[in-house]
């Protein structure tokens, strides 16, 4: 039985060694053996007899002995160990070795598993993910700052790319198109489908204009892009628009499944309420929407449900405590983006505020 253990273990293509209680090392295969030998390392500190301990560092040889003592029963590190000719990754795997049916542990036996194909996939995408992240924020449009309104957006992604987008457009000398839109979901899948749609969105409103065709041409959209193909049959999102319209001081709206817009003129607080079924979910909705008029200096702050989420807030409690924010700021949009750099995010987050006289 022990001659046909040695032969298993010899046979084996990933590199392993055991090693004893004090960290010696009492046997190595012929892959670990391999290896040392065609990568320049040392037999003598890597075969039977050597100091195991020796070549590891302070976190490993600890980790180690947290088997060895019984703390762990295994435990799995990974590690870079380039050879001269190229880059390389393994993950080590550590499992303490005892008699049979007894807890008395004499030993370890560690196996190292090359992961080098993995580590070289995930560091390629994280590079892409990088680059796509880099062009999110390149298409941020800039704020408007005039005498009658003030539009500026602020978003933080939960996973390097968000889903939350927004945008805004002067359609005349009077009126302006803004839009904040939550894609399902987040990370890569929802942050591109974000990115797919950006390139959509000024010719939508600066063609559609109205809330109610606004609506509609998006959800269109989402039918003939996102629904053609398979992977993408159950995407979706929620979104609220606003045509403001600065010399009738008019703001009419659509909200399509998004939390309520607030909108505080004076001292009267008015919910851009939901009315709407998300975009993407129907061919054929009802779509109807609203219009506000203001007649005092007015404040409107738009966000997604990520920014409630992360205070642990439901949405009416939401609603009420964000009230009570955006009437003690002097700047609503410094004061919510100083309150969400602070928060332990749960999911993308993004508000537009707006000034209006």
């Amino acid at each position: 039985m022990e001659k046909i253990s040695e032969t298993i273990v010899e046979s084996l293509t990933h590199h392993v060694a055991i090693i004893d209680r004090s960290g010696l090392i009492i046997k190595v295969n012929r892959a670990w053996k391999k290896y040392a030998k065609e990568n320049g390392g040392d037999p003598e500190k890597l075969s039977a007899g050597a100091d195991y301990f020796a070549v590891c560092d302070n976190q490993t040889v600890e980790s180690i002995r947290q088997v060895l003592n019984g703390e762990m029963e295994n435990i799995q590190i990974e590690y870079p160990c380039h050879s001269i000719r190229d880059k390389k990754w393994f993950s080590m795997n550590v499992t303490a070795l005892s008699e049979t049916d007894s807890s008395n542990i004499f030993g370890a036996i560690i196996t190292h598993f090359d992961v080098t194909e993995r580590k070289i996939m995930e560091l390629r995408q994280q590079k892409e993910l990088e680059m796509a992240k880099t062009i999110q924020r390149r298409v941020l449009l800039d704020p408007i700052m005039k005498n009658l309104i003030t539009v500026k957006g602020f978003y933080l992604a939960s996973d390097q790319l968000s889903g939350d987008l927004y945008a805004w457009y002067k359609i005349d000398e009077h009126r302006t198109g803004i839009i904040l839109l939550d894609i399902m979901g987040h990370g890569l899948s929802s942050g591109m489908i974000s990115m797919a749609i950006r390139s959509m969105l000024e010719r939508i409103v600066t063609e559609c204009k109205d809330p109610e065709k606004v609506y509609w041409e998006l959800n269109k959209q989402f039918h003939l892009f996102f629904k053609s193909g398979q992977g993408y049959r159950n995407f979706f999102c929620t979104g609220i628009y606003l045509l403001i319209d600065t010399k009738q001081k008019t703001l009419s709206y659509f909200n399509a499944g998004h939390p309520s817009g607030l909108l505080i003129d004076g001292n009267q607080v008015t919910l851009l309420k939901s009315s709407l079924v998300p975009i993407g979910l129907l061919t054929d909705p009802n779509v109807q929407s609203a219009t506000v008029q203001w007649t005092d200096k007015t404040s409107v702050l738009l966000y997604t449900d990520g920014l409630t989420d992360s205070l642990s807030m439901r949405l009416s409690e939401g609603e009420n405590f964000l009230i009570s924010e955006m009437r003690k700021a002097d700047d609503i949009y410094t004061h919510f983006a100083a309150m969400i750099s602070e928060l332990n995010r749960k999911d993308d987050i993004a508000i537009v505020s707006i000034s209006l006289e």
